[in-house]
């Protein structure tokens, strides 16, 4: 079957495209020569789609000129569809899967991966597969990465490896949020809205001269809140059977409250960034940005899907007097809800209780100077940033404490980029730079097991802290090139050398006043245990762009990537105190770019393949690091193989008539293992977690004019995935099923345009999806859980620019 898929999709899809474009090429080519397109880039026949700049390849450039998989859209754009987050506006391009909140990393953990490449684990010590960077500042950890979009020019999404481009290499490729920059134009905007789960959202933004020509400030800000829509119940009060928990001294859920104990997947969120930009020159400006967020949300939302053979008939021998030993199922009937109590050691002298919440505070300051010295443009970026993070996670959605951890993050992290920009005339633009990377990182906590799980009638706990600092230095320098050898014939070129340094500690220890199982104690010799990465890299990457005609431009390139080596940071024994490898890829692309019918439709698409070694995925089994006699605990990352990913990509945007608004996409991604280390149970049959193999969305959206009393726009969106596996050792439980989604979007915009209400429907149909699964179900724990999507919400909203 999946050589039917590939010969019908990979090569099939690669003539059909191919022929198709070669079509539109001929029809593009026959009506340039009927009626001659214009020459300025802003003159264009009514109804035709505006220019979208990007920049990166260091200076802006129009979408279509850049030989790169690029989705980008604007701020315009992202309001006309009634995205609220970048979860959105990334789900949305083609061969990128971003899931905000994973089970096991709090509420502000991101996993994203791009073309079947990224990193599902948010542990500091694992760098991202897929790079965020906002206002050219690479975000370092995948906690507290995705920012609220406040004040965003655009989003530009590049896929494939960004090996010579972006500040830190990004494997994968890379996310770039470019903010507004504070100009001459004064004025702002309030917007407030209200819906489903009391969502309340206030957001506003306003631009100063201060001094005129000189000096502009822009502040924005944002609050929001929203209750959880998963809903937490006492067991013992649904069923009348233990364990109960008591959340506070003398507070007991009761049938009259509906036996309800909290929620989860609730925000509660403030955000203010403000940014002075001077011209202190006619030669020098410089832009001060600060940024901060306070994040005080509940847990993402889970629930227990599947209960193995969990603890036998017997009393929990640890508690006095002993106690029953609860066997009963908690898999709950319902969507929406779970047992989740947080609370651990149940029925022990030690039974403890962490807060349901989710909280993250982040903040940093950036400073951007630009000299023009003639031939000569020199860029400084300099960045801090700071993230503090408390996370607690009941992982098993049970009332005990199969696995239910704390997780802190206290991140520092410096960054320094230069860049010095020049042309040759008019045969070349080049770029030289360097960029410097500091992070200092403390992840701390406390994780409590069951550890005697199936195999003692006893409940045996597995509790310790751990306080572990992660030291990480990247220096980088790079050259970029573009030779431009006859009209509308580009050469690009870009080297990169990376040199890498990476440290980890491990600090165990037990909980004062805890007394350790020996299952407790084995952790114990890891105290004061560290590993060490070192290594460096060249990287390249070769383009080669022409414009068949004025408004259809074809390219292709080869290009490179890495994502450092590191030590496993999970360690349950010293034996899993195991360094892994670099990751690599070599990504050959091909892709056509095309403007069509006097720029009416605009049509992008790509083929690439890519050569994959050295994956790096998590494992929760591995039996031959795990003492003789030892329980089977693992959650190790380690290189699994090599693998080879094929696909293509199409993009849509199209206005057929005035007012008519169409857009879509499209991606096919092949996975395939070429080769694998057998020891770490991966298969060659298996596939990359999150790797669905068909992607694609679609949009139509209809202004009416009501002339002087405005419009009213109606919109509708569409969105789907097929299967995605979840693990990196699949199984019949750990994946989630394909499904689609279906969004919509009224809005009425006054005459004067500077007024506009709308109310906009998410999950139209009510679909119950899976966004994330924990898979424990075949290993030591026999439960898997998973984070449901959200359920269908509406929203209404009022925005006033001023």
């Amino acid at each position: 079957m999946r050589t039917n898929i590939y010969r019908i999709a990979g090569r099939t899809g690669l003539v059909a495209l191919l022929c198709a474009t070669t079509a539109l090429t001929c029809q593009a080519a026959a009506a340039q020569e009927a009626a001659p397109q214009s020459g300025g880039a802003g003159e264009h026949s009514s109804g035709a789609m505006p220019d979208i700049v990007v920049t990166a390849e260091f200076r802006a450039n129009r979408l279509q000129d850049t030989p790169l998989a690029i989705t980008a859209a604007s701020a315009e754009m992202i309001e006309a569809k009634g995205q609220t987050g970048i979860a959105e506006v990334a789900m949305t391009a083609p061969s990128v899967t971003l899931n905000a909140g994973g089970t096991a990393g709090g509420a502000q953990a991101t996993q994203i991966t791009i073309r079947g490449i990224g990193q599902t684990d948010f542990n500091v010590a694992v760098e991202p597969g897929v790079g965020i960077y906002v206002d050219d500042v690479y975000q370092g950890i995948m906690y507290a990465s995705t920012p609220e979009l406040l004040d965003l020019d655009r989003v530009e999404i590049l896929r494939g490896p960004q090996g010579t481009l972006s500040g830190r290499n990004s494997i994968g490729g890379a996310i770039r949020l470019i903010s507004k920059r504070p100009d001459d134009k004064e004025g702002g905007y309030l917007e407030a809205s209200y819906g489903r789960f009391n969502s309340l959202m206030v957001r506003g933004g306003v631009n100063f001269a201060l001094v005129p020509n000189r000096l502009f400030l822009r502040i924005n800000g944002l609050a929001k809140e929203s209750d959880g829509f998963l809903t937490r119940l006492d067991y013992q009060c649904v069923t009348g059977t233990p364990p109960s928990v008591v959340n506070s001294p003398g507070s007991l859920a009761t049938p009259a409250n509906g036996c309800k104990i909290g929620t989860l997947g609730g925000q509660s969120v403030a955000a203010v960034r403000a940014s002075m930009r001077a011209i202190l020159s006619d030669a020098i400006e410089n832009t001060v940005t600060f940024d901060y967020t306070n994040d005080k949300s509940e847990p993402s939302a889970n629930v227990l899907i599947y209960q193995g053979p969990w603890r036998g008939a017997g009393y929990n021998l640890t508690s006095n007097p002993p106690v029953p030993n609860p066997t009963q199922n908690f898999v709950t009937a319902g969507r929406y809800v779970n047992y989740a109590n947080f609370t651990a050691m149940i029925g022990t002298p030690n039974q403890y209780t962490a807060p349901a919440r989710s909280d993250a505070n982040s903040w940093g300051v950036t400073n951007n100077l630009e000299v023009n010295m003639g031939d000569l443009q020199l860029k400084s970026i300099t960045s801090f940033r700071k993230i503090e993070t408390m996370s607690a996670v009941d992982l098993d959605a049970s009332p005990i404490s199969r696995n239910m951890q704390i997780w802190g993050i206290d991140h520092e992290q410096f960054t320094q980029e230069l860049r010095l920009s020049g042309s040759v005339g008019d045969f070349a633009d080049w770029t030289f730079g360097g960029f410097y990377y500091h992070g200092n990182s403390l992840q701390f906590g406390r994780v409590n097991l069951d550890g005697a799980g199936a195999a003692l009638p006893v409940f045996a706990p597995f509790d310790f802290a751990f306080s572990d600092p992660v030291k990480v230095r990247s220096k980088a320098a790079f050259v970029h090139s573009t030779f431009h050898l006859a009209e509308g014939l580009n050469l690009t070129g870009g080297l990169r050398y990376t040199d890498e340094r990476k440290s980890y500690q491990f600090g165990r220890s037990m909980v004062p006043g805890v007394t350790p199982s020996s299952l407790s104690a084995s952790v114990l010799p890891l105290n004061g245990l560290t590993g060490q990465f070192s290594g460096n890299r060249w990287d390249y990457r070769v383009a080669l762009d022409y414009k068949v005609t004025p408004t259809i431009n074809i390219y292709g390139q080869v290009a490179t990537g890495f994502k450092g080596g590191g030590v496993n940071p999970r360690p349950f024994y010293a034996e899993q105190v195991r360094p892994f490898n670099p990751e690599t890829v070599t990504s050959y692309e091909i892709g056509v770019k095309s403007e069509l019918f006097d720029r009416r439709v605009r049509l992008n698409s790509a083929l690439y393949y890519n050569d994959y070694k050295g994956m790096q995925l998590t494992l929760l089994s591995c039996p031959q690091f795990v003492p003789a006699g030892a329980r089977q605990n693992c959650q190790m990352t380690a290189n699994v193989g090599d693998a080879t990913i094929k696909g293509f990509e199409v993009e849509v945007d199209m206005r057929p008539v005035e007012g008519l608004g169409i857009d879509g996409s499209l991606s096919y991604t092949d996975f395939q293992y070429k080769r694998v280390d057998a020891t770490t149970g991966v298969t060659r049959d298996m596939r990359a977690p999150y790797a669905s193999k068909w992607k694609a969305s679609a949009g139509v959206q209809y202004r009416f004019d009501l002339g002087d009393n405005g419009s009213i726009t109606p919109r509708l969106d569409v969105r789907y995935q097929s299967r995605a596996e979840t693990q990196a050792i699949n199984n019949s439980l750990n994946f989630i099923e394909g499904y689609a989604l279906l969004n919509g979007r009224l809005s009425y915009l006054t005459g004067d345009e500077r007024v506009e209400f709308a109310l906009t429907v998410k999950n139209l149909t009510g679909k119950y999806y899976y966004t994330n699964l924990y898979d424990q179900a075949f290993q030591s724990y026999a439960f898997l859980s998973g984070q449901p999507g959200r359920p269908r919400e509406w929203n209404l909203s009022a925005r006033y620019k001023f």
